[in-house]
C-alpha cells in the first residue's frame, strides 16, 4: 500500500485491522459461505482490506475465477480502478500476471476501466451500475458490489440493478461468492441495512482490558440509575468538548474502566465475531462494524466525537444540523440514518399520561417535587386560533423544562370579534382571573400568554394590544431569518405598536418529537424536557400531538431534497402540538427576559433563572 492511499503504507497486515480476517477468509473457495454483506462506517480499510485482497486472491491464486465489480456508476469504477486496484496490483507485485490488452504491440494500454484478465483464464469486468443492459452479457463467479446504497433504485426500464448482477452468478449456484459492502444511507431506503437484516447479523465482539467482559463498541448510553457506558467525554463551561478528555467505558457497572483510544489495537486484537440472527438463507453472513473500530493512526474517538457535536446540540438536547447529523450515523455509527422528530407514536405519548396523579385543572406539585426536584415554578397560556374555535391550553413548568399539561379549552364561537364573549371573551376572563390551587396550597395566575397570529391576525393583534405586557401575538417560520442573534425567537413589531414574537417553531418541533418518544420508569428522576398529561387527557386530544411528521424537503422544480421540513396532512388537528411549541417558546421568553433584559446577563442562565423562579416565587404565592 502506497503512501498516497494510506496513512499505514507497506504491506496489508490482519494484526491492524484483526475484524477484516473472518471477512475475507468467507471469500475463499474452501469456505461454504457464499453471500457476505458488510454495513460499515468509514475508515476501517474495507477497500484494501476486502474488496482489493479479494481481487488478489482471484488473480494470484483462483486464477480462473470471472469477477466483476460494480460501483454506483462508470465515472467511479473507472476512478477505482486507476486509483485502488491498478496500484494494488503494481505495489504487490501481481501485474506480470495481468495479460496484455493490447494485442498490436504486446504492450498493456493502461485502460484501467476496462476489462482486465490474467494467467489461468480469470478475468476483471468493472462496470457502474447505471449500465445495467451491458451487466446481462456475463457470467460471474466472484461479484464484488461496492457502495450498495449510492446505487440507482431503478434504472431505466431494465429494473433493480441489484438483481440484475446477481442473477450473473447464476451459473456458479454452488460456488459463487457474492460481496456487498456499503456505508449505509437513510433508513427504510438503504439496500445494505436490508442486505445485513437478511444474513446473520454478526458483530464484533472485544474485551474491556480490565474485567474481560466481552462486549461491542458502541455510543454513550446512560443506565436508569444514571451510570454511563460506552463512548464517553467531558465538556467545559461553554459546552465544548475537552481535549484527551474521550474514553470508552465498559458496559459492566461493576468495572466501568475507562479505556482510551490507544487501547483499541489490544482490544481488536483479543475480539472475535458473533453472530445474533438466523440467516434467510444458510450460506448468508452479515456484518456490522462501527468507525468507532477504526484502527488508532485512522479515525479516533475523539474525531468521532466531535461529528456528533456536528450534528447535536448538547446544551439542549437537540438536532443541530439534520445533514450533520446523518453524516454521524452513516459514517461513524455505520447506522442508517432516521430523521429525528418523525412522526411520534400514539403509544409513546399515551405513556405520558400521569394515571392516578392529577386530572385536568390540577397542579401535581408533591409529585412534581418527588419527580423533578421542584414543585412547578410557573404557569404559561398558549391559544391556536380558527374560525369558530379557540384552542387554549395551560402548562406548567417545572425545572429542566419539564412540562405538565394543566388545562386544555377549546372555546367554541366566532373568532372574527374580539368581543365574542364565547370565545375571546372566555379566553380574557382566563388570563385575567383565573387562579390555580396546588395540592400544596400554592396559588399560580397565569405568566404569559402567546396567541398564534397565523389566522384573524388584526383579530389577534388587537387583542393582545388591550394589554400592556404578558400577552403577545406570535408568527412561526420554519427557520431564523439570516443574521439572527438568536436562533428560537426575534422581537417584531405589530400594527398596533405592540410587542409580538417570531418564534421558529422547526426547532421546538424536532426538540418535543424526541422528548415524546423519551420512556421514563415512573418513579425515578425525570428525563429534562419530559412532557406530562393528566390522567383524564383524552385520545384525541393526545393523538394531536402525533400528526405531524418530519420528511425530507423536496424542490418542486429541480425534484432535489433540500433538508427536512414539518409535515401536516391536511385537515389533520394538530392544536395541542402548536400549543406545546409556543408554550416552550413562552417559557424561553421569561428566562430570556431576566436573564438578558433585566440582569444583562450575555445568554439565558437556566439554573440561575429556575432557582429565582423557585426562591423568589415571583409566579406564585405561597399559602
Amino acid at each position: 500500500m502506497p503512501a498516497q492511499v494510506t496513512p499505514k503504507p507497506g504491506y496489508f497486515r490482519f494484526d491492524v485491522t484483526p475484524y477484516l480476517k473472518e471477512i475475507v477468509d468467507c471469500m475463499g473457495a474452501e469456505c461454504p459461505v457464499r453471500e457476505v454483506s458488510f454495513m460499515k462506517g468509514v475508515q476501517l480499510a474495507y477497500t484494501t482490506g476486502v474488496l482489493e485482497n479479494t481481487i488478489g486472491y482471484c488473480i494470484d491464486h483462483v486464477k480462473s475465477a470471472p469477477v466483476m465489480m460494480v460501483t454506483a456508476d462508470a465515472e467511479l469504477a473507472k476512478l477505482r480502478m486507476e486509483s485502488y486496484i491498478t496500484p494494488m496490483l503494481q505495489h504487490s507485485e501481481l501485474d506480470h500476471l495481468i495479460k496484455s490488452t493490447d494485442e498490436g504491440n504486446g504492450r498493456k494500454t493502461g485502460k484501467t476501466d476496462k476489462k482486465i484478465e490474467w494467467a489461468g483464464g480469470g478475468f476483471l469486468i468493472p462496470f457502474g451500475a447505471q449500465n445495467a443492459n451491458k451487466l446481462r452479457s456475463f457470467s460471474i463467479k466472484y461479484l464484488l458490489n461496492d457502495e450498495i446504497d449510492a446505487w440507482p433504485a431503478i434504472v431505466g426500464k431494465d429494473g433493480d440493478p441489484i438483481k440484475i448482477v446477481r442473477d450473473r452468478t447464476a451459473a456458479f449456484e454452488d460456488s459463487r461468492k457474492i460481496l456487498d459492502g456499503s456505508t449505509p444511507t437513510i433508513k427504510g431506503q438503504s439496500k445494505i441495512e436490508a442486505r445485513f437484516l437478511a444474513g446473520d447479523q454478526r458483530y464484533y465482539f472485544v474485551p474491556c482490558l480490565a474485567c474481560g467482559e466481552m462486549q461491542t463498541l458502541r455510543w454513550r448510553r446512560t443506565s436508569k440509575q444514571g451510570v454511563v457506558s460506552g463512548i464517553d467525554w467531558k465538556t467545559d463551561e461553554d459546552g465544548d468538548l475537552v481535549p484527551g478528555s474521550v474514553r470508552y467505558v465498559c458496559k459492566n457497572p461493576l468495572c466501568a474502566h475507562e479505556h482510551t483510544n490507544d487501547d483499541k489495537s489490544r482490544m481488536l486484537a483479543r475480539g472475535e465475531w458473533r453472530a445474533t440472527a438466523k440467516p434467510k438463507s444458510p450460506h448468508h453472513r452479515s456484518y456490522h462494524l462501527s468507525a468507532l473500530y477504526s484502527p488508532p493512526g485512522m479515525q479516533t474517538w475523539e474525531a468521532c466525537v466531535r461529528k456528533w457535536f456536528d450534528g447535536w446540540d448538547i446544551a439542549n438536547d437537540r438536532v443541530r444540523d439534520h445533514g450533520a447529523l446523518q453524516v454521524f450515523y452513516n459514517n461513524v455509527l455505520g447506522q442508517p440514518y432516521e430523521v429525528r422528530g418523525e412522526k411520534v407514536r400514539f403509544e409513546a405519548v399515551s405513556a405520558h399520561r400521569r394515571q392516578d396523579v392529577y386530572s385536568y385543572g390540577q397542579i401535581p406539585n408533591e409529585f412534581a417535587k418527588q419527580v423533578t426536584t421542584t414543585p412547578i415554578l410557573l404557569l404559561t397560556c398558549t391559544v391556536d386560533v380558527h374560525a369558530h374555535s379557540l384552542n387554549v391550553a395551560i402548562f406548567g413548568w417545572a425545572r429542566d423544562r419539564r412540562a405538565f399539561l394543566i388545562d386544555y379549552h377549546v372555546f367554541q364561537g366566532d373568532t372574527e370579534q374580539k368581543d365574542n364573549p364565547d370565545t375571546w371573551g372566555k379566553l380574557r376572563d382566563l388570563i385575567e382571573s383565573k387562579v390555580y390551587t396546588a395540592d400544596d396550597k400554592k396559588q399560580y395566575r397565569i405568566s404569559i400568554t402567546l396567541i398564534d397570529s397565523g389566522y384573524r391576525t388584526d383579530t389577534v393583534y388587537s387583542f393582545c394590544a388591550d394589554y400592556s405586557g404578558g400577552v403577545y401575538p406570535v408568527k412561526g417560520r420554519d427557520a431564523p431569518p439570516k443574521g439572527a442573534s438568536d436562533r428560537e425567537f426575534a422581537s417584531l413589531m405589530s400594527p398596533m405598536g405592540t410587542g409580538a414574537w417570531g418564534i421558529t417553531v422547526d426547532r421546538y418541533k424536532d426538540r418535543w418529537s424526541a422528548a415524546l418518544k423519551h420512556g421514563w420508569d415512573g418513579h425515578s428522576l425525570q428525563p429534562e424536557g419530559h412532557f406530562n398529561a393528566p390522567q383524564n387527557a383524552t385520545d384525541a386530544q393526545l393523538k394531536e400531538l402525533t400528526v405531524e411528521t418530519k420528511r425530507q424537503k423536496i424542490q418542486k422544480t429541480t425534484g432535489k431534497a433540500e433538508g427536512f421540513e414539518w409535515y401536516r396532512p391536511p385537515g389533520a388537528a394538530n392544536e395541542l402540538w402548536d400549543c406545546l411549541v409556543y408554550a416552550n417558546a413562552a417559557l424561553d421568553l421569561l428566562a430570556h427576559n431576566w436573564c438578558v433584559v433585566l440582569r444583562e446577563m450575555p445568554s439565558v442562565n437556566w439554573v440561575a433563572f429556575y432557582d429565582y423562579c423557585e426562591q423568589q416565587a415571583p409566579y406564585f404565592s405561597q399559602p
